[in-house]
């Protein structure tokens, strides 16, 4: 899936800078807390820049509920974490909420609500800063493959 989009993208008619930059774009988003806006956000971005969805989306699916979701979410929370100065590990009180869940309750949901913050905030600062590594990352290497992809396909 990853090689067919990346061909897709080699043949897109659009300048590489701006094909990279729509592909960088895609990788912040695919990288972001926002998890299940991804498409949204990529749809928004492609037609508010007009940029080309291709390359958005490719950039954008690059997090995939089927391979990469799990790795990443547990990636953007050690990372967020390490940052907070904060351990690798569920609170106590938040496993025993799972454990013993009272789904029919108010005062179960405003507990479980008050302690998720203490997964939900490292996985926000974790997810953060890998958007914006991944996608500066993305950038010039995607821009030097797709220039070096012009320069043979003129050269031919």
């Amino acid at each position: 899936m990853l090689r067919a989009s990346f061909r897709r993208l080699l043949t897109l008619d659009d300048p590489p800078e701006r094909t990279a930059l729509a592909f960088s774009l895609g990788v912040f988003i695919a990288f972001s807390p926002f998890l299940g806006l991804h498409t949204i956000m990529a749809t928004l971005v492609a037609f508010f820049f007009r940029f080309n969805k291709i390359a958005v989306y490719s950039g954008t699916f690059i997090n995939n509920p089927f391979l990469t979701l799990v790795p990443i979410i547990i990636a953007a929370y050690a990372i967020g974490a390490f940052m907070l100065g904060r351990p690798l590990r569920i609170p106590a009180a938040g496993i025993e909420l799972l454990r013993h869940p009272h789904l029919l309750t108010a005062a179960y949901y405003r507990r479980l609500f008050q302690e998720s913050w203490d997964v939900v905030w490292p996985f926000t600062i974790g997810s953060l800063v890998l958007s914006v590594v991944c996608s500066l990352i993305a950038y010039p290497v995607t821009s030097a493959l797709l220039r070096s992809r012009k320069r043979l396909k003129t050269a031919a």
